[in-house]
């Protein structure tokens, strides 16, 4: 039994205590994700982002729901997001359904974020084509000026989805002799853990 992670501990207590260590150690955007989506036609597609909180249940992050990757979770709820931390020889996988957090949850996770911020996701719907990068800066320029010292508002088309996982997989390299640790949790159907190790 690998001693890195224990068959006793909930998935996601072990998740936060590897980011928390992997933070410790002055990873660079440790809670960086790469989330993987299938779109309508069944073509793959993964990206990049910060995965802004972790409760019990989900992991959550925040996005332009007109985006390609909100498309993708329209048409197939399905996803999984990885985690590296490759100075520490570290993985996670998280596989599970996206759902929309409430909107309670978006409007807190807007106000919390810095005005400029706000006024970017204000610009345009993510991955739209633009004449040029100028039109993006007059544009925003634009809708700074208009609104002036007021609250910028949420666009309902920005928002939160949470990540339920139905299995994970923690990963630590070995250097020395190639002999990776695998630790695999997941759920049964009495919604409780099962735990398993996989050879490298």
């Amino acid at each position: 039994m690998p001693e890195f992670v224990s068959p006793d501990t909930d998935p996601m207590d072990e998740l936060r205590r590897w980011l928390t260590e992997a933070t410790a150690e002055g990873v660079s955007n440790p809670a960086a994700m790469v989330l993987a989506t299938v779109s309508p036609d069944g073509s793959p597609s993964a990206r990049a982002l910060m995965a802004g909180t972790r409760d019990q249940d989900s992991i959550t992050f925040f996005t332009h729901y007109a985006s390609p990757k909100g498309r993708d979770l329209a048409a197939n709820p399905d996803a999984e997001g990885v985690f590296l931390w490759t100075p520490l020889e570290r993985q996670v996988r998280v596989r599970g359904t996206i759902t929309k957090t409430s909107v309670e949850v978006s409007d807190a996770y807007w106000a919390s974020r810095p005005k400029n911020t706000q006024l970017a996701i204000h610009v345009g719907e993510q991955s739209s084509m633009v004449s040029d990068h100028d039109a993006l800066v007059d544009t925003k320029a634009e809708i700074e000026a208009r609104i002036g010292d007021d609250d910028v508002p949420r666009p309902d088309t920005y928002g939160g989805y949470r990540l339920t996982p139905r299995s994970y997989e923690f990963w630590q390299g070995r250097p020395s002799d190639r002999l990776h640790l695998r630790a695999i949790y997941t759920r049964n159907s009495e919604g409780s853990w099962d735990f398993g190790v996989m050879t490298p």
